[in-house]
């Protein structure tokens, strides 16, 4: 029944997807063959699949029920067109001899069956179950859209609205299913592209196949990722436009337009990719100025179809449409700066990569990035010999900027989207070579058997993320349990623990550790993914470095009424360096000031926690989350005034690089400097149990941490100084409560 449910929920998203494409473009009464129609619809459909999924979990119907009627609707839509379908011309393929043909089918067959067992089996991949299926599985368990204050849960979630659609009837494998549907998809969409366009003696296979057995793009397809699915998606705009290009139809352009902006709906990296496929349309538009306009106002409107909602969501949501990112622009409370800035420096600097290693680490692997497309790949160089010809120029500047972003981040995943692209233009170049029939079937059969996962590994052709092993049938056909099989891997275990035994609704901070959000439906809170976690990790971080030594500023100020108070950070700028202030409080003589709802709080940056600096506790504080700069300042302004006459400024970490001054406002409404200042070496107590307990008062009781970590990091073992108990354990990792 489980191997039922799981094709169940993959044919259903399938044929629904199908079946939308094909009934969308009947209707926009495109000039394609037979095979044409059902690939170009496969992804057009799955592209309306995902936003009409969309609005579905949008307004809280995400319900296997609703999916199953979509399905049955969608698939007497299909029977109804199917004489429409079969009476379309065949695809002419004289231009493939008959050796390439037999090649390209049987490595078909035989890849496809290696990557239906990996992609049916029980999910285990790192991102697969932490987020792309982690948000999918929350959104199951509340049938619907849930706002999940995470990195995570700021990006667009093209592919995964896919994998909603099949998680809701056969759960993981169903959803990855459909990611492997892409894989198995793309190299016919390159074999398709190549006969209508003139790829001579059949070098499209030889593209198509370096595709397919690529160790990476192999292991990424069978896995629930959307980097493959990607590559579908960019490779079906290019195909419509360039058939646009050809015929001049309208509906070719709004097909093209469609999709290319659905792949920013996918993932911002495909970004460049859109903003290209938009210059590329207005430039073709500008050759026929009568119809300018309208038609980029019509671009324009079909480009915004799949990203507006999501953007529109972040906006709602974060303050941020285009959150993560963007938090300078878009100063919001939900992401610190300082984090996008670090995780992209980290991001662009992957494993200490340079870009002399980027040719070896890419094609049979390094220690770097982990990441190898096979040792074929080294011929896509020859892809740059496209720029000499007109047809395949085109392929070359979209791949160019489909591989914008891995400037940005150094993954191989990053060029995934780009491989297709580049290796029909290098395939091209071959294709004008005499003889290059048989050169193009010597390499790709080369390329087939070395990147054999059993061939690869034993001789370690290739290294990085691949398929290291084959999973026996019997737990990919779950004649072994799904649970039997995963067992032994940590990320289930932990998530499991978590699932029964935190009651419905809690959410668990977890530490230094990684769990697998789609095997649990409580939200689990990575301690760096948002900027209420890093808050919550820096509480913890301060309690374990104590009790210890801190520095207090002192400001004396002639004993007088105010109307405000501005402290301004003076000093250089300072990389990596935050300005945090724990305490700020203020006396008329011995006694302290307390703060009242009728102060108003500024500051810059981060306004939002500037409370924390003003109530009563040394633990938490306000930082300023970005890179020390002069011009940074916090603010008071009191209603009615307020009798001062000194001003402590307390911090737990030194603060070595920050030069303060202080402003006050008198009752006249001026500004003018305060007293003389001066700083002393102060002590902060202990503050563990307040850190929980702190973390507690925000609604997180929950902990989960490795062995490791809480052994040897913040927590050294020490229960009852955190003040906290053991609820359950593995091996591996402890579940942890709050008293």
């Amino acid at each position: 029944m489980t191997l039922l449910l799981i094709l169940l929920g993959f044919l259903a998203c399938g044929l629904t997807s199908l079946s939308l494409g094909i009934a969308a473009l009947r209707a926009l009464r495109l000039e394609l063959n037979r095979a044409e129609t059902v690939c170009l619809g496969y992804v057009l459909g799955a592209a309306l699949n995902s936003t009409l999924t969309l609005a579905i979990a949008a307004v809280g119907l995400a319900r296997r029920e609703v999916f199953v009627l979509l399905t049955v609707a969608c698939l007497v839509l299909l029977w109804r067109q199917a004489a429409w379908l079969f009476d379309l011309r065949p695809t002419d393929i004289s231009s493939i001899s008959l050796a390439l043909r037999i090649l390209f089918v049987v490595a078909w067959v035989g890849y496809g069956v290696l990557y239906f067992r990996q992609a049916v089996s029980p999910e285990i991949s790192p991102d697969g179950m932490a987020y792309h299926l982690g948000l999918v599985n929350l959104w199951n368990h509340t049938h619907g859209l849930s706002r999940t204050v995470s990195i995570f849960g700021a990006l667009p979630d093209g592919v995964e609205m896919l994998f909603l659609f099949a998680f809701t009837i056969g759960r993981h494998s169903a959803a990855t299913l459909v990611h492997f549907s892409f894989l198995l998809l793309l190299p016919w969409l390159m074999v398709l592209y190549g006969c209508r366009f003139g790829w001579a003696r059949g070098s499209a296979v030889l593209a198509a196949l370096l595709v397919l057995a690529s160790p990476l793009i192999g292991m990424d397809g069978t896995s629930a990722y959307n980097d493959v699915a990607l590559g579908a998606f960019v490779f079906g705009a290019v195909y419509l436009l360039d058939l646009w290009r050809q015929a001049r139809d309208s509906a070719s352009f709004l097909a093209a337009a469609f999709l290319a902006g659905f792949t920013f709906a996918i993932k911002y990296t495909a970004g460049f990719f859109a903003v290209f496929m938009a210059v590329a349309i207005f430039r073709e538009l500008w050759r026929t100025p009568r119809r300018t306009p309208r038609a980029a106002l019509i671009a324009i409107a079909a480009m915004a179809v799949g990203p507006a909602p999501y953007l529109v969501r972040n906006a709602i949501w974060f303050q941020d449409p285009i959150a993560f990112f963007g938090n300078k622009i878009f100063p919001n409370p939900w992401f610190h700066v300082s984090f996008e800035a670090g995780i992209t420096k980290s991001m662009s600097h992957v494993g200490g990569m340079t870009w002399a290693d980027v040719p070896r680490e890419l094609t049979i692997g390094g220690d770097k990035t982990q990441e190898s497309f096979g040792p074929a790949f080294a011929l896509l160089p020859l892809g740059l010999l496209g720029l000499a010809w007109p047809r395949s120029r085109f392929l070359v500047l979209a791949a160019a900027f489909a591989a914008c972003s891995f400037a940005a981040n150094k993954s191989g995943r990053f060029l995934i989207p780009a491989a297709p692209l580049l290796a029909m233009s290098a395939a091209f170049a071959i294709g004008r070579l005499p003889g290059s029939s048989i050169v193009a079937g010597l390499i790709a059969l080369s390329h087939l058997i070395v990147s054999w996962p059993s061939i690869n590994n034993e001789f370690r052709i290739s290294s990085g993320w691949r398929i290291v092993h084959h999973i026996p049938w019997t737990a990919a056909l779950r004649i072994q349990p799904e649970a039997d099989y995963l067992k032994d891997t940590d990320p289930y275990v932990a998530a499991r623990l978590i699932e029964a035994h935190v009651p419905e609704g809690q959410p668990v901070l977890v530490f230094w550790d990684t769990v697998a959000q789609s095997y649990t439906t409580r939200p689990i809170l990575f301690g760096w993914a948002s900027a209420f976690t890093e808050v919550m990790t820096d509480w913890i971080e301060q309690a374990a470095n104590g009790p210890g030594e801190g520095r207090t500023w002192t400001v004396a100020l002639p004993q007088s009424k105010v109307l405000g108070l501005r402290i301004v950070q003076t000093g250089p700028r300072a990389e990596n360096a935050i300005w945090s202030i724990n305490e700020v409080r203020l006396w008329n003589g011995q006694t302290p000031v307390t703060r009242k709802p009728s102060w108003k709080l500024r500051a810059e940056p981060n306004r939002w926690d500037l409370p924390f600096a003003l109530d009563g506790s040394e633990l938490t504080r306000w930082r300023s989350w970005e890179d020390l700069r002069p011009g940074m300042s916090i603010e008071m302004r009191f209603d009615p005034a307020e009798t001062i006459d000194r001003i402590d400024l307390i911090g737990n970490d030194g603060q070595r690089n920050v030069e303060m001054k202080a402003f006050i406002l008198n009752t006249a409404g001026e500004w003018s400097a305060a007293g003389q200042s001066s700083w002393r070496l102060s002590r902060f107590p202990d503050l563990r149990k307040e850190a929980t307990q702190e973390l507690k008062a925000h609604g997180v009781r929950y902990l989960e941490i490795s062995r490791q970590g809480w052994n040897e990091g913040y927590f050294r073992g020490d229960f009852n100084a955190w003040g906290l108990r053991l609820v359950a354990a593995t091996p591996r990792s402890l579940l942890l409560e709050v008293d």
